[in-house]
């Protein structure tokens, strides 16, 4: 039996940096041949102050308000204004 490739999404994390807030979805590639991979699809949205307001809102309770990113060995990146 041929087992196809499959992406599973496990997480998703927000976080921002200086110019951008990030939207990251963390996700587990399985692949029975080769090594499974941990991916990740980050959509990057330019920092502006309805975006800004928004985000501390959500997250002003964090003890880093700013947040992390969370490390893959694979990323794929969009950027929208």
């Amino acid at each position: 039996m041929k087992l196809k490739r499959q992406a599973l999404p496990i997480s998703m994390n927000i976080y921002r940096t200086k110019l951008h807030i990030v939207k990251q979805h963390v996700g587990i590639q399985f692949d029975n041949h080769e090594y499974n991979v941990v991916i990740s699809h980050d959509i990057y949205y330019k920092r502006n102050k309805q975006r800004d307001k928004e985000y501390e809102f959500m997250f002003k309770d964090r003890k880093n308000i700013d947040g992390k990113r969370i490390k893959t060995s694979m990323y794929t990146k969009t950027y929208v204004e």
